[in-house]
């Protein structure tokens, strides 16, 4: 039911969040007091029942399985999905947001363009009774539940993998790492876990950790300076695909091949890196799952309707972290039907 008090808020939080300064996307999760955490608001299933998502950028692939995911996972539960395409604009998605508060729906969903905009999108929903739960990227403000991959878990897979293929040989084998951008917080995971797994191993020395910018050229650049400072290097560990491909081109530059015993791990599972395992010329990717973590953002939205616990991994940070998998040459086939099967 909508009262005089609901618009009010609403046009409040309208004005906040149109106002809300841009910064990067890359913000640890703020501990908040919402119903998850505090249960200070009180939650309202209208009828009918409908979610809405808040999608960062359809033209990407990654969102696209992520909201094939959210749609599937609505449909299975019997309740009615609104999806918002915010095409990678801040300001789009701070109205676009609003938006869908203001249309009556029940949950939202957001994959924030910026976290820094998501506080005021926040107490607008909280204001309609409607719980928030943030997809993916980052957090701030009072968030009822995060939904992320097991990025530190990703980085000891990927270590681990490694291990399999070169713990067993005379060492030490020097590594590179090729990190995302600094801040990011999701790179500092995934290296992290890398970092921390092989430092048990003797065999192993990380002898470079460097900046690639989340980007084929900056993966390049890091990879060439590694390989030029350490021509023996027998490992390069990338925390993104992209920072691989390029990786993987500097690596031709230098005539280093994965075929001859070298070892290229990604991190994504985006279809460029599963390309270049198909065809020999990279080792890994650790693989995300935007489909499923789609899906399981619509089960935490609902379980928060129904004033049930929804299983976080971080009760204190309302996090849930979704499993990762490692792709190579053995298991790509069977992960690609996979993936096509969830189109």
């Amino acid at each position: 039911m909508r009262h005089l008090s609901r618009a009010i808020a609403l046009t409040a939080a309208a004005t906040l969040l149109l106002s809300a300064c841009a910064s990067g996307a890359d913000e640890p999760a703020a501990e908040g007091t919402g119903s998850a955490g505090g249960g200070t608001t009180e939650f309202e299933a209208k009828d009918p029942l409908t979610l809405g998502y808040s999608v960062y950028d359809l033209q990407n692939p990654y969102w696209q399985s992520y909201s094939a995911g959210v749609k599937a996972g609505a449909e299975a539960a019997g309740v009615d999905v609104v999806v918002v395409d915010q095409k990678s604009d801040q300001q789009q998605q701070v109205s676009g947001s609003l938006d869908l508060i203001n249309q009556g729906i029940s949950g939202l969903i957001v994959t924030p363009v910026q976290p820094s905009a998501l506080p005021s999108t926040i107490d607008a929903a909280h204001a309609a009774k409607i719980p928030v739960v943030i997809a993916d990227i980052g957090t701030a403000g009072d968030y009822d539940g995060y939904i992320l991959s097991n990025n530190y878990n990703g980085g000891e897979i990927a270590a681990q993998y490694v291990i399999d293929q070169l713990g067993d040989q005379p060492g030490p084998h020097k590594v590179g790492v090729i990190e995302l951008h600094a801040g990011s917080v999701v790179g500092e995971e995934r290296v992290a876990g890398f970092v921390d797994t092989l430092a048990e191993n003797d065999a192993f020395e990380v002898v470079a950790s460097l900046d690639g910018q989340d980007t084929v050229d900056g993966g390049f650049a890091a990879a060439q300076d590694m390989l030029s400072a350490n021509p023996d290097l027998e490992v390069i560990y990338a925390a993104n695909d992209d920072s691989a491909i390029g990786a993987q081109r500097a690596m031709e530059t230098a005539g280093k091949s994965v075929q001859d015993g070298f070892f290229l791990i990604g991190f994504d599972g985006a279809d460029g890196a599963l390309d270049l395992i198909d065809q020999g010329l990279m080792s890994a990717t650790v693989a995300q799952d935007p489909y499923g973590q789609g899906m399981k953002a619509v089960e935490t939205v609902l379980a928060l309707l129904d004033g049930e616990d929804p299983g976080f991994d971080d009760e204190a940070g309302r996090t849930v972290y979704f499993p990762v998998e490692i792709v190579t040459a053995d298991t790509l086939a069977g992960f690609r039907e996979t993936r096509a099967a969830q189109k």
